[in-house]
């Protein structure tokens, strides 16, 4: 029973993804949302390929187009897709977004994150955590980067999803994303199997470089080897590899440091160093 509700949810999902593709490509609906992508360096080959979408900002855009399919309210809210309406019924859960599934490492669509676009909040939303989502279980884009983290033994996780897209965009075909800052040991398994080295490469702030520090323990406890590339300037990888290009981004991973290092650097950002005590 469990699997063919799992098989219903998936369905469900792939059946979502054809609608927001549809929207984004074929639809004057998304012609906001992809001169935004296209801005941002995302070309239509990398669109396809990261199955990329756009909700329209209707109440029942989804619900109608696979309603009509014979999927009723019930299945799209098991899938995270719909949230029941106060006075009964239910209404799509994503409008107005840039929409881009989140897949298992065997390329199934378990869920979606939907960027606002403009200055909405909140800036992204997720599909809430079932029991065929579970964020801890899963990278981003790595059912697209397994081939190549296979083939360099290397991955490089950051910790968003745009992150991840800019880097393949720009050619950086071994990125993952954690789905946000908790890297879980789960995460550090997956990677375990097909890796033997992990960069971190997280913002550069300070929630960022926490997660960092804590991110390395856990993927050294998996038996990873791990460094981490700090992002100069403040800046994540999304805006540093558009800024600079994947030349300087390489050499920013080649020149990525040992865990006992970046703890060090990072406290002498916040030490003065010329004073003994600071020493």
């Amino acid at each position: 029973a469990r699997e063919q509700k799992a098989k219903q949810v998936i369905a469900t999902n792939e059946l979502a993804a054809k609608f927001y593709q549809a929207c984004l490509t074929k639809t004057p609906y998304g012609k906001a949302a992809l001169d935004y992508l296209h801005n941002r360096g995302i070309t239509d080959d990398i669109i396809e390929d990261f199955s990329m979408g756009f909700a329209i900002n209707s109440f029942n855009g989804l619900m109608n187009a696979l309603g009509k399919r014979g999927y009723n309210g019930e299945m799209l809210m098991q899938a995270g897709l719909a949230v029941p309406g106060k006075n009964g019924g239910a209404y799509d859960k994503f409008r107005g977004r840039v929409m881009i599934p989140i897949k298992d490492p065997r390329g199934r669509i378990v869920g979606f994150t939907g960027r606002i676009l403009g200055d909405g909040m909140p800036k992204y939303m997720n599909t809430g955590e079932t029991e065929f989502f579970i964020k801890r279980y899963l990278l981003f884009g790595l059912d697209i980067a397994v081939n190549e983290i296979r083939k360099t033994r290397q991955a490089i996780v950051v910790e968003g999803h745009m992150d991840a897209i800019s880097l393949h965009a720009a050619g950086v075909k071994n990125a993952v994303a954690s789905m946000g800052t908790a890297f879980a040991a789960e995460q550090a398994r997956l990677l375990k199997r097909m890796a033997d080295e992990v960069v971190f490469c997280y913002d550069s702030d300070n929630a960022g470089r926490n997660a960092s520090v804590r991110a390395v323990s856990i993927a050294r406890a998996a038996g990873l080897k791990v460094r981490v590339a700090g992002v100069p300037d403040g800046k994540d990888p999304d805006e540093f590899i558009k800024k600079n290009g994947a030349a300087r981004f390489g050499a920013l991973i080649e020149g990525a440091v040992s865990e006992i290092e970046y703890k060090l650097l990072g406290a002498a950002q916040s030490i003065d160093t010329d004073t003994d005590d600071g020493k």
